[in-house]
């Protein structure tokens, strides 16, 4: 792959250097007489030089031609000229990046042009806009932002910055949730690189995990609310755009290494450098840890296990890994990105969740009980404007394998073998100890997108543009695998019909149009999008995806007011897992019901005031109220899947920087209150999983030139967790098999004891449990010996013990005192 990689690079670099014409070399000509007579201190003769030929620059040399400008500008303490010139270089590259060696103060005036009304991003409508301007409420979370939270992956950034997002533990694999809305895995917020969907179109899941590398990206945009008028499934609740740095950013090589306790073990390299308008980067990431032991109490319920130690965030006999190119030439732009993950769960199957013996279990193929990904993604991509007009289009490939090998019990389960009455083999096994279930799929998706938009009025105090775009994947599943273990070591179900079910392919059309027009202040922004897809059954799903948002922007506050619907269509995964359950348990007749799961939907309202540079070092205050409405949600009972779910809320988020020339500090609380919703078939008026009070604080301080501290400090207020309490729901078919028996006896002794104990576990079949309030502290440390970087991230300083649960899980130890060192060094 090394290889391949370098002949790629060398290869396109002879044909960038080939396609240098003479007026190129000319531009270049004159930007280094302006170079150079800045250096010699002659600005005003710099200033000249540039203003007579910005016409004749184009790419990468007009982005150096604003830098240059501005420097001009602030040396000539033109600080209104400067931000102007800062505006239209961000206009350029909406993600640039200063570099060392530029002035402090041009530093300051990009970073708080990012942050400010300047910031820019792409995510909400396709186009380069201000945060003040988009649709729906965005946060922007650069690259500054992302070291000083200490955040060792996706999940932890995210939770610190993002107002209304908050972790949940889902046992499997690393989860988080949006405004009280989680899945089984991260099946509902939408996650990309640079515009590409992450997200498995088997299970919809992108785990925000080790296999996600930080050190290529740029900044995180993020989309808070309903989002698919522009991005269509999965983006029910949010959006997640991941920004990667360009090759001129790295200008050479960023190698790290980090070590830590529990067997960490993290290294990464960036390699980016830009050749006239080539520009080439390269990145690598690997992570391994052994997980921290911790003693569970013991369990009190009819299912023991044979051990209560568990193992908290142990990465398995395969490190996580994310790898990836991107090569850019003028408009045309390629992408190559792999990422391979596998997580052991600290418990067995999530509706038990007890502790097991992991090392009594069989491997296959090489994985332990764990939850593996690998992916595959490409993107080849092409952009060129006509006028007025700007077209975007691409091709695109994803592959992924999946593998979910889930731990069952140590200790034999026969009432659990009652869910398969058809199947011996299956009733069997669980009469057994050692049981697991395991389920492995692969599939690849092919596509292509082409979107553009148009500016169809350009004329004070009006101006519009028309965005629009259609695309088509096919999904194709290769192979889906199923079967039962027992005794740790045997396996049952291993038959080529399960496979031979599992296999399917699925067509997706959409098409979209936003309009977005400026009278002045005032902005109006609308959208539709219409998806169609057709299922492996031959059977169709239609979705209409609306949004509309009034927004008024004024020099030092804006307010919008926003409507969205979104969808997430039932993964295929959950919908083949219902017909191979069926199959198995039904003699061979499919439920229909079950295998055609609804897609799920979410309405959502909201509010948004944000307040800019009020007194001196508040850069931004935001304040943001919503009301979400969720329907045909998916529920797992035990192992099949169902659209029961529902819920109403509303909610508080505010958000607030704080900058000094030396310190920063970052401000997020949120305040979530359920007013209804629907379970399991049951109805409660509280939060699930959701704390009502959330807030974050991020402080950075620049203590010397070299040395940078600081600390991110959270607060979760009390919750409570509904599931299925899968103890209790075991035993209520053994019990109305023995009632009916009583009753034909005539045995009214037998009778009224079964009925009384049915009827104390129909008041139990809903587990329910308090999780305290927690705080918690995080520190870090990073001095700076020129080239070379010395960092410290403690996690949890307090070592308190917490825990977390999820989507029919129970609670989940989480992580104690964590602890990494890190060596960096720049080439």
């Amino acid at each position: 792959m090394r290889r391949l990689f370098h002949l790629i690079i060398y290869i396109a670099v002879l044909l960038s250097a080939s396609e240098v014409s003479a007026q190129e070399k000319g531009s270049r000509q004159f930007y280094d007489q302006a170079e150079s007579a800045y250096r010699l201190g002659k600005i005003e003769q710099a200033m000249q030089l540039l203003d007579d030929h910005i016409g004749s620059f184009h790419g990468s040399l007009l982005q150096s031609a604003y830098r240059l400008l501005a420097l001009c500008n602030l040396a000539l303490d033109q600080n209104e000229q400067a931000e102007k010139n800062v505006a239209a270089l961000l206009k350029e590259d909406p993600y640039y990046t200063t570099t060392t060696q530029d002035p402090q103060r041009f530093v300051d005036m990009v970073e708080a042009a990012k942050l400010g009304a300047g910031a820019v991003i792409t995510t909400a409508s396709f186009q380069a806009e201000d945060l003040s301007e988009a649709p729906v409420p965005a946060i922007l979370i650069t690259e500054e932002m992302i070291r000083d939270c200490g955040g060792q992956n996706l999940q932890e950034v995210l939770a610190a910055y993002v107002p209304g997002m908050h972790i949940v533990d889902c046992n499997t694999d690393i989860n988080i949730a949006m405004r009280g809305i989680y899945g089984n895995g991260q099946e509902k917020i939408l996650i990309m690189l640079n515009g590409h969907r992450l997200n498995s179109y088997s299970t919809n899941i992108a785990a925000p995990n080790f296999s996600i590398s930080l050190d290529e990206l740029k900044q995180i945009e993020v989309l808070r609310g309903a989002s698919s008028s522009l991005y269509g499934g999965v983006s029910l609740t949010a959006v997640i755009n991941l920004i990667t740095k360009q090759g001129a950013d790295v200008d050479g090589l960023e190698a790290k290494a980090e070590i830590g306790n529990y067997k960490q073990i993290k290294g990464s390299l960036v390699f980016g450098k830009r050749y006239f308008d080539f520009d080439v980067l390269v990145w690598g990431s690997i992570y391994r840890s052994g997980g921290e032991k911790y003693d569970m109490p013991l369990s009190d319920d009819d299912f023991t296990s044979r051990t209560n130690t568990v193992t908290i965030g142990r990465i398995g006999s395969q490190p996580s890994a994310d790898l990836g190119i991107q090569l850019k030439w003028k408009g045309l732009q390629f992408l190559y990105d792999t990422h391979s993950s596998q997580v052991i769960p600290p418990l067995t199957m999530s509706t038990l969740a007890k502790p097991y013996q992991l090392e009594k279990f069989r491997t296959i193929d090489g994985l332990e009980p764990s939850s593996a990904t690998y992916s595959h993604h490409l993107d080849l991509s092409y952009q060129w404007n006509i006028r007025n007009l700007n077209l975007k289009a691409n091709i695109f490939y994803d592959n992924g394998d999946l593998v979910r090998y889930q731990a069952i019990s140590d200790e034999p389960i026969p009432e659990f073998g009652s869910i398969f009455p058809n199947s011996s083999d299956v009733q069997k096994a669980f009469e057994h100890g050692g049981t697991s279930r395991y389920i492995n799929t692969q599939d690849h998706v092919t596509g292509a997108q082409v979107k553009g938009d148009f500016n169809y009025i350009n004329r004070h105090p009006h101006k519009g543009t028309l965005t629009f775009g259609a695309e088509y994947s096919h999904f194709k599943a290769e192979d889906m695998r199923y079967h039962i273990g027992y005794d740790y070591v045997e396996t049952t179900l291993n038959d080529y019909k399960y496979s031979k079910l599992g296999k399917g392919h699925e067509d997706s059309y959409n098409a979209f149009l936003q309009l977005k027009h400026h009278w002045g202040p005032l902005i109006l922004n609308a959208g539709l999008r219409f998806d169609h897809k057709i299922r492996y059954n031959k059977t169709k799903t239609n979705e209409l995806s609306p949004r509309v948002a009034l927004i008024l922007v004024k020099p030092k506050w804006n307010v919008k007011l926003s409507y969205s619907k979104s969808f997430v269509d039932a993964p295929y995964l959950y919908r083949k897992t219902n017909l191979l359950v069926s199959y198995i348990t039904s003699e061979n007749e499919y439920i229909k019901m079950e295998e055609n799961l609804q897609p799920e939907s979410l309405h959502s309202l909201q509010l948004t005031f944000a307040g800019l540079d009020w007194i001196k070092g508040l850069k931004f205050v935001e304040i943001n109220g919503f009301y979400n409405y969720a329907s045909d949600m998916i529920m797992t009972h035990i192992i099949e899947h169902i659209n029961e779910g529902s819920n109403k809320t509303i909610g508080l988020e505010l958000m607030a920087n704080y900058q000094r020339k030396r310190f920063d500090a970052y401000f997020n609380m949120s305040w979530i209150h359920m007013l209804k919703a629907n379970f399991f078939d049951s109805a409660i008026d509280t939060n699930n999983n959701t704390p009502s009070l959330m807030s974050h604080l991020v402080l950075s301080w620049k203590a010397t030139s070299r040395l940078k501290l600081y600390s991110h400090i959270s607060f979760t207020g009390k919750q409570t967790t509904y599931n299925t309490d899968l103890v209790n729901l075991l035993e209520i078919n053994p019990l109305i098999k023995a009632i009916m028996i009583a009753r034909e006896n005539g045995n009214e002794v037998e009778y009224e004891k079964y009925r009384n104990r049915l009827s104390q576990i129909e008041d139990h079949i809903i587990y329910t449990k308090d999780i305290d309030a927690r705080l918690n502290l995080d520190l870090g440390a990073k001095y700076s010996l020129g080239k070379l970087t010395l960092g410290l991230n403690i996690h949890n300083l307090l070592g308190t013990r917490s825990f977390l649960s999820g989507m029919n899980t129970k609670l989940v130890p989480q992580k104690g005192r964590w602890i990494m060192g890190t060596v960096a060094y720049k080439f």
